[in-house]
């Protein structure tokens, strides 16, 4: 724990204090922010100074920790740390941290969509040849979204990621994805997605967002809903705040 705790210090402190912060930003944002669905990653981004504290809790007592930050309202940043078996009993084993970037390229405030590079070496589970299971880092993707103002919370998703660049094998190592958002109303946010389309994992997940307070979000991942030997539930609590 005392490393987990270290990391979020010292990702925090890369952070300048004079980034342009806006204390509502949160509730009057004009652009979206959540810069993922379930497993797969959208065009978006978090705002400008603004940061986030992810922690998922999955099978055989596992702690999936991430923090991330948001700069210029088009680049963004992250770390993550990871342990199996840390809740109940086994040995616990405490995976490399790792690190991921996204760079949105466009913006639907002047182009037809969002558009977005990035790479990805985040992941949970046990870490075995170079991949992490059963939650696979994405490696790098390129990722469209588009929002449908006239419908109102409704945005879709698609994109591809490649997982492995050595000793490349497609039916692993290419992927796809897309998938949808939607609120019924701002507290309430469910994301449905189709991931590793071209391999021979594919996986359709859902969860469900609830905004607790204004900072705090707690939610339920449904993975691998499509493979009842897999299908599994990670509890989500996350925790957004501005510099």
């Amino acid at each position: 724990m005392k490393k987990i705790l270290f990391l979020i210090l010292l990702t925090l402190s890369f952070a300048s204090k004079t980034w342009a912060t806006d204390k509502a930003a949160d509730e009057t944002a004009s652009m979206p922010s959540n810069y993922e669905m379930v497993q797969a990653p959208t065009a978006y981004v978090l705002l400008n100074g603004s940061y986030d504290l992810v922690t998922q809790v999955y099978n055989n007592g596992g702690l999936f920790l991430r923090g991330n930050v948001g700069f210029k309202n088009f680049f963004m940043f992250g770390f993550s740390a990871n342990g199996t078996n840390l809740i109940g009993s086994g040995t616990i084993q405490i995976q490399t941290p790792k690190l991921a970037f996204k760079l949105k390229i466009l913006d639907q405030s002047t182009n037809p969509f969002a558009w977005a590079l990035g790479w990805d070496d985040r992941g949970y589970g046990t870490f075995v040849n170079n991949r992490f299971e059963p939650g696979t880092q994405k490696g790098f993707y390129t990722v469209i979204s588009r929002e449908y103002p006239e419908l109102g919370y409704l945005q879709t998703h698609v994109g591809v990621n490649l997982v492995e660049f050595d000793n490349f094998d497609a039916s692993q190592d290419l992927g796809g994805f897309l998938g949808t958002s939607f609120a019924i109303a701002k507290p309430l946010v469910f994301n449905l997605e189709a991931d590793k389309i071209f391999s021979t994992q594919w996986a359709f997940n859902a969860n469900v967002l609830f905004n607790v307070d204004n900072p705090l979000r707690v939610g339920l991942d449904f993975v691998d809903i499509n493979t009842p030997s897999l299908f599994s539930r990670i509890i989500r609590i996350q925790y957004t705040g501005f510099f």
